[in-house]
């Protein structure tokens, strides 16, 4: 099954199981939910989530996931990576607060901020693999960012939700390999977006 099948998948599961209309609510119920984050596979990850309300206001949630590639066969724009990636990890912490109960355009609003790992194996080319003095030519990509964010989320039924948001950050971007340990910092731009369907009880 593709990436772009098990986004269609999961959406219609989840307005499946909800129901098809925003209800009012309150933004976050006491209690656990578990997810998937939809805007990670256009990374190349398939990735989940899971968190946990302390209150009606604030949530902390954790995800993790592994590199599978994305729909377009490219590396993400904004990751700037240096060469094809065999294999890759993502593990991704955080927490949202929602400031106002009300509701406006049928949605709960958020702030909030988070701090992701990212780390490939990846292969250069063999020009590029001399550059830097690793024969081989692979090497590990690291990437560290931390965000604010800010967001929307919409209820549908009592334990379906969808959260979106958009973010703005900083980025840490290094190239390891045996010999060589570099910064990279050709593209240094935070995940832009985000967009998570989730299942709460």
């Amino acid at each position: 099954m593709t990436t772009n099948k098990h986004l269609r998948f999961w959406v219609a599961s989840l307005l499946l199981l909800g129901g098809t209309a925003a209800v009012a609510q309150s933004p976050v119920s006491k209690g656990w939910g578990v997810g998937v984050d939809a805007s990670r596979a256009l990374g190349g990850h398939a990735v989940v989530q899971v968190e946990h309300a302390q209150s009606s206001e604030w949530l902390w949630h954790v995800s993790a996931g592994t590199y599978v590639g994305t729909p377009s066969g490219e590396g993400a724009s904004w990751k700037g990576l240096k060469g094809d990636v065999l294999s890759g990890s993502v593990i991704s912490m955080g927490s949202m607060v929602f400031p106002a109960q009300e509701h406006k355009l049928g949605a709960a609003w958020f702030l909030g901020a988070d701090v992701t790992r990212e780390s490939y194996r990846i292969q250069r080319e063999s020009l590029d693999g001399q550059m830097v003095g690793a024969s081989t030519g692979l090497l590990t990509q690291t990437r560290e960012e931390a965000r604010l964010i800010a967001g929307a989320q919409w209820a549908f039924g009592r334990h379906a939700a969808v959260r979106a948001h958009v973010g703005v950050g900083v980025v840490r971007d290094r190239l390891t390999s045996r010999f060589v340990g570099e910064e990279v910092n050709s593209l240094p731009m935070a995940r832009p977006a985000g967009l998570a369907l989730i299942w709460r009880w």
